[in-house]
């Protein structure tokens, strides 16, 4: 019975830290878009210059989709706590 129980706690951290990365992704990338933000951008920015600026589709979007980006982030953080 304890063996199920860690396994599953275990299994939940994944979708925390990956939910956690993806709200830091998107606020920097939001901060990143509207004024320069120096801290930390090849990671926390990746998906703002690599993605949302070179893509068309998000021509004039970038703050939505970034906020996007972090509404699913806070999402995942909020699935992983459920039970």
């Amino acid at each position: 019975m304890t063996v199920a129980a860690s396994s599953v706690g275990r299994m939940r951290k994944g979708p925390r830290l990956l939910g956690l990365l993806l709200f830091a992704m998107g606020v920097s990338g939001t901060v990143d878009h509207l004024a320069a933000q120096p801290v930390m951008g090849v990671l926390l920015n990746a998906p703002n210059r690599w993605i949302f600026e070179r893509l068309e589709v998000f021509e004039g979007r970038e703050v939505f989709a970034n906020l996007s980006l972090a509404f699913v982030g806070v999402v995942l953080v909020a699935f992983s706590f459920r039970r």
